[in-house]
């Protein structure tokens, strides 16, 4: 074998172990979460939020009932005790609502039950 055969031999035998070294590195600086490929993260979805001028048209114990505006459809939203309610950016309770109130609906994924009502008394 020539010298510029062994010294590509040689420079090749660096690179090598050079690649090697850094596969180890980088394999070990990774965290395990982002090698999870496929693997489904615990965050909820986004939830889905109403126009601002959507109305109440109706109000139950368990439940509202809120006319869209864009389709002028009557949507029924279930209340439950962790339902956070807002009546002019205060905290309210769902007795402190009343029909004809702008309304912001903010629903779990399966957008039935209200997570956040933030609703707003009619200026006149």
């Amino acid at each position: 074998m020539g010298e510029v055969a062994l010294a590509k031999n040689y420079a090749m035998k660096i690179l090598l172990n050079a690649l090697a070294v850094l596969f180890v590195i980088a394999s070990v600086s990774i965290p395990p979460t982002t090698l999870a490929w496929g693997s489904k993260s615990k965050k909820s979805a986004p939830a889905a939020t109403i126009d601002t001028s959507d109305k109440i048209t109706s109000l139950h114990l368990t439940s509202i009932i809120v006319t869209i505006y864009s389709t002028h459809a009557a949507k029924e939203y279930k209340v439950t005790p962790a339902t956070k309610i807002t009546l002019n950016g205060q905290p309210g309770t769902l007795s402190s609502l009343a029909t004809g109130m702008d309304v912001t609906v903010t629903t779990t994924p399966d957008a039935v039950t209200a997570v956040a009502i933030d609703a707003k008394t009619t200026r006149k």
